[in-house]
């Protein structure tokens, strides 16, 4: 059999061009630690690593959406453990000028604190994240929250919603709570009524807070029916009297008188007065001939009219009996306003709780698939160093081997051998 000379340079040619081919190959697996540089040379196992990589990659958008959420909701509790702390230091205040010993200095000091209590509120309720969204405004993160008038109310421009960040496939999370849900909504008194006095009010009384005998029976009378009681006193000393009359609206008729009796100093009043009464409310002090107070079910009230109520109290420098009694019993619905706020900040704070366990459960979670997702790619990528190693030196000692002999077998000739 013939070689012809052409025949010898294509099949020399070719063995070289492979091994610098092999040799390209051995050289990126090494430079890349991948052993599927080429995808065609193992198709199946490319596939495999392309769906693994979407799948890691899946996980890591989860996570960072994870880390968003963390941080988000680190901010919102520490927040709102700031406002916790600044409605102590307000309830320590309204305790001290609660009682007969402080003078109008005192009360024009507190009423300058309270203002100054107000603007750190709304300051809290306007706090931000580190990328500028409002965490307070509910779906409407761009937009502040909340406006302090000169008049010291406060509006809302917010929303009711809440942003969600996914943290799995089919798992999302707030990262937010509305501001009207955590400073506006709180109920007004005890939750479930309130007590106000008259403003023409002269004696030394005020009325408690008061207790709930029968949950149901009150929010349907107070709350469904709309039903209101006045409480009116007449005479004086041991002959004192009082009087239940109700209405709706604040319009109490002379002929809608539900109950009397004596009164004496620290009575309670039960309502509806009868056998089974729904609600009681406590009288401290003593009242005179003409007195008043109004119970009515408890309304939605922010922090921000609580605070202002507390300042326009202590603003009321005024010393007379009835004046105390008024400021009195103002500094009394507040605390009792203040409790319901204090209860939402702590159920907000739960809900929060909850919201951080899931999200941090979810990132370990995460953390442990992609550790067994990258193991699994790993084991169908990764390239064997030694074995690799081994193999390009002997591709490189092949292509110099064949180089060398290509050269010398070109160069031959029948002149040399004559």
């Amino acid at each position: 059999m013939r070689i012809s000379t052409p025949q010898f340079y294509a099949a020399s040619l070719s063995g070289i061009l492979n091994q610098q081919n092999t040799l390209n190959t051995l050289s990126q697996q090494l430079a890349t630690g991948s052993s599927l540089v080429n995808p065609s040379d193992a198709p199946v196992a490319a596939a495999q690593n392309v769906t693994l990589s979407g799948q890691i990659n899946r996980l890591a958008d989860y996570a960072q959406n994870g880390q968003n959420a963390q941080n988000a909701l680190q901010i919102e509790s520490s927040t709102l453990q700031s406002v916790g702390t600044l409605l102590d230091q307000v309830r320590q205040l309204a305790v001290q000028m609660n009682n007969g010993t402080v003078n109008a200095s005192d009360l024009q000091n507190a009423a300058s604190a309270m203002q100054g209590y107000l603007q750190q509120l709304v300051q809290y309720a306007n706090t931000q994240d580190g990328q500028g969204n409002y965490i307070f405004a509910g779906s409407q993160s761009a937009t502040q929250p909340f406006t302090l008038h000169a008049d010291g109310s406060v509006s809302y421009a917010g929303d009711g919603g809440q942003n969600q960040l996914a943290l799995g496939p089919s798992l999302n999370t707030a990262i937010g709570d509305p501001g009207n849900a955590i400073f506006m909504n709180s109920r007004a008194g005890n939750g479930t009524f309130s007590v106000t006095a008259s403003s023409g009010n002269t004696g030394n009384a005020t009325a408690g807070p008061g207790t709930v005998n029968a949950m149901a029976q009150a929010q349907q009378i107070l709350q469904v029916d709309g039903t209101q009681y006045q409480i009116s006193f007449s005479g004086s000393g041991s002959g004192m009297t009082y009087t239940v009359t109700s209405g709706s609206g604040g319009v109490f008729a002379s002929g809608a008188v539900v109950g009397s009796g004596s009164f004496t100093v620290g009575m309670s009043i039960a309502l509806p007065p009868g056998g089974n009464p729904a609600i009681t409310v406590p009288i401290v002090g003593t009242p005179v001939a003409g007195d008043r107070f109004t119970v009515a079910a408890a309304a939605p009230q922010s922090l921000f009219q609580t605070f202002q109520q507390l300042a326009q109290a202590f603003a009321a420098t005024a010393q007379a009996p009835g004046a105390n009694a008024l400021r009195a019993q103002t500094i009394s619905n507040a605390l009792a306003s203040l409790d319901q706020s204090q209860t939402t900040l702590l159920s907000t704070q739960a809900a929060i709780g909850s919201r951080l366990q899931q999200v941090q459960a979810v990132q370990a979670q995460n953390a442990s698939l992609t550790l067994q997702l990258q193991t699994q790619q790993a084991q169908l990528t990764n390239i064997n160093y030694p074995q690799v190693i081994t193999q390009y030196q002997q591709s490189l000692t092949a292509l110099q081997a064949a180089e060398k002999a290509f050269t010398q077998v070109q160069g031959l000739s029948l002149f040399q051998y004559i």
